[in-house]
């Protein structure tokens, strides 16, 4: 597992660009970059979403909280409004997803019976 400041320093040689060139895209001092990288300062909450941003990833992916698990019950994600359900390239509505659930329960169902009839 790589400290914050391993990341940034990987992230921005993976797009090779300098320490000074980092801190120009985002705003900062060039020293600033440097002290992160070499983990002589924490980093403010302000400059880790600049740097999230920048490198186009998320804050947790940065603080390497990528392998938390979100658990959300599909019959209730279609009244979150801030939780859109993909297929093919199209959200789907209310209906689609309530289907979706009522299908998977069907088939849990019949392998279910299937195990114990077998």
């Amino acid at each position: 597992m790589k400290d914050i400041g391993e990341k940034i320093k990987d992230l921005r040689e993976e797009r090779f660009l300098s320490p000074k060139q980092l801190a120009e895209e985002i705003g900062v001092a060039k020293s600033a970059i440097w002290d992160y990288e070499s983990g002589k300062k924490q980093i403010p909450i302000s400059h880790l979403a600049l740097l999230a941003d920048f490198f186009d990833l998320s804050v947790d992916y940065l603080l390497d909280r990528t392998e938390k698990v979100i658990d959300l019950d599909l019959q209730d994600i279609a009244t979150k409004s801030s939780i859109n359900l993909r297929l093919d390239d199209q959200v789907l509505d209310k209906n689609e997803i309530a289907d979706a659930a009522s299908y998977i329960q069907v088939k849990r169902r019949l392998e279910s019976y299937n195990d114990v009839n077998s």
